[in-house]
């Protein structure tokens, strides 16, 4: 009898095992097959061809209202302004309009000195990008003469000469929707440059690869280009920290594929100290994650039910999740399984997924900053790579209990920090006499 009670508990044990076997292999494939995916893209990248001007061309034609949402940004909304007046695109077919949002500054007085029209918008009950974009949008959709399609560029942002030549070329070609490319500037510190390196691989690499592939581009928030007729469609209904990634899931459901514009470049300084930058990434990924928890199960049951394949693609771009978390992911993973190996509580196949995504992700970095033309301060900066992985394992219950419906501005060089976020809801849409003014 002692025998038989033996041989019961060596089988459960045995098949308790295999079950912790099967499951740490499985979420190995699962790291895997995000890493390999975005190793995917770095490749792809490399037969990416953007913007390039030629003297065959046909000179532009649409006519744009560039957007310009700003909180509280009296020290760089002149730049922002001057940039996007010295731009080769026809200057009598733009026109720059700054939505000074709930400013305490200087930031309308400014605008309008650097020569651009302001819309003064005063909801406090209603504040954020989101509802700033919605607002403005409503009211610069049918001025006259009807602009053929909107721009959308953060204050904070300096527009390359090309930008707006650059980003019309997709729309011309006829794209509905068109990100071009957010980059950030990696002067003021190493973390900043490990930002911009970041920046670099999201917003340059990892589109040029989908493009190639011939998947849609995630809208990135800031130099985003949207057509009258799709803004008249599916008016602006994003209000989520990550109200630019939740307007292109939208869209994208809808059966409009945003296009990437390579060559399209706004650049904006990074956040200028850790604790802002560690609010701002919160915002970002918490935001995200949000998305990926209501989005995913409903982007799949409608690919199911209208027979979308490209749903799939879209839910699937969306759960993965950011690298840094990624990275960390992997390497816990790795160390369980290489324990639980070296113990001989599993055999040797649960482990060689996290040996692929252990391969597959600093690869990803590298062949991604070459494909990008990355300067030197690109790798130099992947010294700090460590540290920052470390730091997400400590921070993702912070990004996993975000509440996405939430806003705080990021902090500016030399600003206090901000004394509070401040919550939004959703509402409906804001009707009627607008409470604000324009010139």
């Amino acid at each position: 009898m002692r025998a038989g009670r033996r041989r019961t508990i060596s089988s459960i044990a045995y098949l308790a095992l295999l079950g912790l076997a099967m499951l740490l292999g499985l979420a190995g494939v699962v790291v895997a097959g995000f890493a390999v995916y975005q190793l995917t893209l770095a490749v792809a990248a490399f037969f990416y061809r953007g913007f390039r001007r030629g003297a065959e061309a046909d000179p532009p034609r649409s006519r744009l209202v560039v957007v310009v949402p700003a909180h509280d940004e009296a020290e760089l909304i002149g730049r922002c302004v001057q940039s996007l007046h010295a731009q080769t695109y026809p200057r009598d077919l733009y026109e720059v309009v700054v939505v000074a949002d709930n400013c305490t500054d200087e930031t309308a007085a400014l605008a309008r000195a650097a020569g651009a029209q302001v819309l003064v918008r005063d909801v406090p009950n209603a504040r954020g990008k989101g509802h700033a974009l919605r607002w403005a949008i409503e009211r610069v959709v049918d001025r006259k003469p009807a602009p053929d399609a909107i721009v959308v560029v953060d204050a904070d942002s300096a527009a390359d000469p090309s930008f707006l030549e650059a980003l019309v070329a997709p729309f011309a070609r006829g794209a509905h929707a068109v990100q071009g490319e957010s980059l950030l500037s990696p002067e003021g510190s190493p973390q900043a440059a490990l930002r911009a390196t970041a920046f670099l691989l999201v917003n340059r690499v990892r589109p040029a690869g989908r493009a190639v592939l011939g998947g849609a581009c995630n809208l990135a928030g800031n130099g985003m280009l949207f057509s009258r007729e799709v803004l008249l469609t599916h008016p602006w209904s994003a209000f989520t920290s990550a109200e630019d990634l939740e307007y292109s899931i939208r869209l994208q459901a809808e059966g409009v594929r945003p296009a990437f514009a390579g060559g399209a470049v706004l650049r904006s300084p990074a956040a200028p100290n850790p604790r802002a930058a560690a609010e701002q990434q919160l915002r970002w990924e918490g935001g995200k994650a949000h998305l990926a928890r209501t989005q995913i199960p409903r982007l799949l049951a409608r690919a199911v039910r209208e027979r979308r394949p490209s749903l799939v693609g879209t839910a699937f771009e969306l759960a993965v999740p950011p690298l840094g978390l990624l990275a960390a992911a992997v390497a816990v993973g790795t160390i369980v399984a290489s324990v639980l190996l070296a113990a001989g509580a599993v055999p040797v196949w649960p482990l060689a997924p996290w040996v692929v995504a252990v391969a597959a992700i600093p690869l990803y970095v590298l062949v991604g900053l070459v494909a990008a033309g990355a300067p030197g301060w690109a790798y130099r900066s992947l010294l700090r790579a460590p540290l920052i992985v470390l730091g997400k394992l400590l921070h993702v219950r912070r990004v996993v209990g975000f509440d996405a419906m939430t806003w705080v501005r990021t902090e500016r060089a030399g600003e206090e920090p901000p004394p509070l976020i401040l919550p939004h809801r959703r509402r409906a849409p804001e009707r009627g006499v607008p409470r604000g003014s324009h010139d």
